[in-house]
């Protein structure tokens, strides 16, 4: 397999990042349907069009085209919330309301679902080298987004916390259950109202505002 030798889409001509876009949009169709394993480059040009000389140009192998369909992805799921997390100006516990909820509403579709369980199928396997590209670009960048806002109240003597990070890891945590796994699952829990997600997001952000912030 050739050497990765991945060019940064920025020093692309136009026509080329045409192309990079359809080889990715592509590539993310295509292990979503068969996995990493079993993902072929073939199948990803017959999709987009082109040729493998194109692909290995741009991406290099089949483990870089897939790195850049996980960092694509999040930079689409994370860019709002980021933008967010870092300008918020509100109290803290419309903070997490807010952070909460677009973490949410952009989590809870199809297509994440659908990531998830290709990662939870796929990502153990070769020493677990696809479950830690996708743990570092989605859920340990969102952590770490909200743990530096939890910093700065901390520092601002809003909250009082041990572990910023670790509260922001079991802030994502909660907020996701208990709907989220079932629903990776292919659990219908639509008629449930224990899995009504506006009641869920209420009540996480109870639990974590009354638990950190400090009272004056």
């Amino acid at each position: 397999m050739p050497a990765c030798t991945k060019i940064a889409k920025e020093s692309l001509s136009p026509k080329e990042k045409v192309r990079y876009d359809k080889l990715i949009d592509a590539a993310s169709k295509v292990f979503l349907q068969y996995g990493f394993e079993k993902a072929k480059m073939c199948e990803i040009i017959k999709q987009a069009g082109g040729s493998f000389v194109t692909m290995y140009k741009l991406f290099g192998n089949k483990e870089a085209i897939f790195i850049e369909v996980l960092s694509q992805k999040s930079k689409e799921f994370f860019s709002s919330i980021e933008s967010s997390a870092i300008s918020y100006s509100e109290n803290f516990e419309d903070f997490l309301y807010d952070i909460g909820k677009k973490i949410i509403e952009l989590s809870a579709n199809e297509s994440t679902y659908a990531f998830h369980r290709l990662i939870i199928s796929e990502g153990h396997k070769n020493n677990a080298k696809v479950g830690k590209i996708f743990f570092d670009n989605t859920i340990k960048r969102i952590a770490s987004i909200m743990a530096e806002y939890f910093i700065k109240e901390q520092k601002k003597g809003n909250i009082n916390i041990e572990d910023p990070t670790l509260a922001a890891y079991q802030f994502l945590l909660l907020l996701k259950e208990p709907f989220f796994f079932a629903k990776i699952l292919g659990v219908d829990t639509d008629n449930d109202p224990v899995f009504d997600i506006e009641k869920s997001l209420r009540q996480t952000v109870k639990i974590f505002f009354k638990g950190m912030v400090v009272k004056k």
